[in-house]
């Protein structure tokens, strides 16, 4: 199954109205599917002028980005929408972690949504992406930015991009070869320069501010529920699946639970298999053979 007709199958549109945000070229949800809205942090046109220069739009380039039927300002979501809203579903593939307050976002997408309604995302998994050597966010960060309401980036979350962002074979790092150091953009001097220039400026210069592992994400999760500082229940928590990137987080707007009652709808996840980084291939025959049956288990994708 790929990843379209997963989210087809979380959020179910046909007879819905929803929100995909930020498509840009490649939205998941088409018109076709039920009435969803694209929404993004420019017009249309506004996009294709950020993005004139971009090397990775694809072969139509801008004119590949789709229109833009709600334009966040500083108000969000809830009153974008305006009185298309409260709406049935919300996805977001690869934004949660380009967001500075991470908490106040999902709230705020919350406040989006009818009671019942779904909120899709999709979240990279740093063991198998650019950011591989970088460590899993911290609740007390993902707290510090929220009561901070910070609007842009944390200079930590600069650096630790710029220090450690790395070029990552997916495939080998699934087969349990260790990854090599590569930096993308200039390693720990260009991190001092970039964290400098981001504090003096107060430019927004767009990182990851969030990275997770599926096992780190459930805890803090678990964690944020807890405190009851999110509307949600978790729905489904599909650990990323061998040889991909992402996994896949479904929310579910519950104002009938309590607090410990929407955290204990958290799946339980195994920090071997989905915080830890697959066996070394170079292991002796009887633990290589135990790596083996460790994919093999990540298949079934039982949690």
């Amino acid at each position: 199954m790929d990843r379209r007709q997963r989210v087809l199958n979380f959020v179910r549109p046909q007879g819905r109205t929803g929100v995909e945000l930020g498509p840009l070229t490649r939205p998941i949800l088409l018109k076709s599917d039920g009435n969803v809205l694209y929404a993004d942090h420019l017009s249309t046109e506004g996009l294709r002028h950020q993005y004139r220069d971009h090397p990775t739009l694809g072969p139509a380039g801008i004119e590949g980005i789709v229109p833009v039927d709600v334009v966040l300002g500083e108000g969000g979501l809830p009153r974008a929408l305006g009185s298309r809203g409260p709406v049935d579903y919300i996805v977001a593939s690869h934004v949660v972690e380009h967001v500075p307050d991470c908490i106040g976002w999902l709230r705020e997408c919350g406040d989006a949504l009818n009671e019942g309604g779904v909120f899709c995302l999709m979240v990279p998994d740093k063991r198998f992406t650019f950011d591989h050597f970088r460590t899993p966010s911290s609740v007390g960060a993902l707290v510090a930015a929220h009561l901070l309401r910070l609007r842009t980036p944390p200079p930590e979350a600069v650096y630790e991009h710029f220090a450690r962002a790395s070029e990552i074979d997916v495939r080998a790092t699934w087969r349990g070869t260790p990854a090599p150091v590569r930096p993308i953009v200039g390693g720990p001097p260009a991190a001092l320069d970039a964290t400098a220039t981001a504090i003096a400026s107060g430019v927004h210069i767009d990182v990851h501010c969030t990275v997770f592992t599926p096992y780190s994400f459930a805890r803090a999760l678990t964690e944020l529920l807890a405190l009851d500082l999110l509307p949600y229940e978790c729905a489904a928590l599909e650990p990323t699946r061998p040889y991909e990137t992402e996994f896949f987080v479904l929310l579910r707007k519950r104002s009938d639970l309590t607090a410990a009652e929407r955290a204990a709808t958290v799946p339980q996840l195994d920090p071997r298999r989905h915080d830890a980084l697959p066996p070394p291939a170079g292991w002796p025959k009887r633990t290589r053979a135990a790596a083996g049956r460790w994919v093999k288990r990540l298949r079934g994708r039982r949690p």
